[in-house]
């Protein structure tokens, strides 16, 4: 669902060269691609005179914090008024890497009450929007990608530059898993290939994403997987809950515990993971798998939340002395 017409492009070009107010939103908890592609989207659009500005719902993850400009992000539960006027002021919003408004937590009564002119990029199923302008296509790997196609189809295209380019590659790369998922089309290697023509440092990128993290951090993956993994064997499921005590114990930051849940799919008959997390009224679940098990219609049923096949997430109201035995009935139910 992406109309890159000729007179649709006509449309945005027109849209975007006129001198406008324009917001980009990510979704909460944002990730690599939404904070990726939301900068790369950003860095060209500042070239072109408008007025831009960036909203997260939640403040990024630390192995983010270097990517171009990111100190221009106007984090939503720490900036609530200024982030609240600028979507109320916005004349075009770019919603990145999000199929729903609820995506965007705190911030979803401020984005549905806009009155801004609506750009949807995402890759995610089922889109729920009344943007004005979708780009939507779930066999891409990344929104990320899709913002790159965005860009190189309109008037954007020759603002392109190396921030822009680090920050899209950053989006692709996390959202592959280091291209190990979601990554066999031809033309996602292509796109890569294009990017490295503006002279980004592919190895500096990966080296500030996969080798910046804490000793505490290497600590806690010890011992999540040592200590607290088990097996479901019945439906070859590795289950992971994690506790606001032992996030203390550990010196928990924010995304210390991003890329752990995919660890348990090295073992050949774990075919899907999930790492329950604990937080102040509800239990955050990520949820991974490999080959066909689809771990998006199971969070769509049971844990209100979604993503795609191999990746997803969601989120449970209740304690976390009770989150196991919700889990294992869900499985059961669902009967994998």
């Amino acid at each position: 669902m992406k109309d890159f017409s000729k007179q649709n492009i006509e449309k945005i070009n027109k849209l975007l060269g006129a001198k406008k107010k324009i917001v980009i939103i990510g979704h909460n908890n944002p990730d690599g691609d939404s904070v990726g592609g939301s900068l790369g989207l950003y860095n060209v659009l500042i070239k072109t005179g408008n007025d831009v500005s960036v909203i997260m719902p939640s403040k990024p993850n630390d192995f983010l914090q270097w990517l171009p400009n990111q100190e221009d992000i106007v984090v939503f539960k720490e900036q609530e008024k200024l982030a609240s006027r600028l979507l109320e002021d916005a004349e075009i919003i770019f919603c990145v890497d999000f199929n729903s408004s609820h995506r965007v937590d705190i911030a979803q009564k401020n984005l549905e009450e806009a009155k801004a002119i609506k750009f949807l990029i995402d890759h995610h199923p089922e889109p729920e929007t009344d943007a004005e302008f979708i780009f939507s296509d779930t066999i891409v790997s990344s929104a990320s990608e899709l913002v790159y196609e965005f860009i190189k189809e309109t008037d954007l295209n020759k603002f392109l530059n190396k921030d822009a380019a680090t920050c899209i590659f950053t989006g692709i790369m996390t959202d592959t898993l280091n291209f190990s998922v979601n990554s066999s089309r031809q033309e996602t290697f292509a796109i890569v290939g294009e990017l490295l023509t503006y002279k980004i440092d592919k190895d500096f990128i990966y080296d500030k994403v996969y080798n910046n993290y804490s000793i505490n951090r290497l600590k806690l993956v010890g011992y999540l997987l040592y200590k607290k993994m088990q097996v479901v064997e019945k439906h070859g499921i590795a289950l992971i809950i994690f506790t606001e005590e032992e996030m203390a114990r550990f010196n928990f930051a924010e995304g210390d515990h991003e890329g752990i849940v995919n660890m348990p799919l090295s073992v050949a008959e774990i075919k899907a993971s999930i790492i329950a997390v604990e937080k102040d009224d509800f239990v955050k679940l990520s949820l991974r798998s490999k080959g066909e098990v689809d771990v998006n219609k199971l969070a769509r049923k049971y844990f209100n939340g979604g993503g795609h096949k191999n990746a997803a997430g969601g989120k449970v109201f209740t304690k976390i002395s009770d989150i196991e035995d919700y889990i294992k009935k869900s499985l059961d139910e669902y009967n994998f």
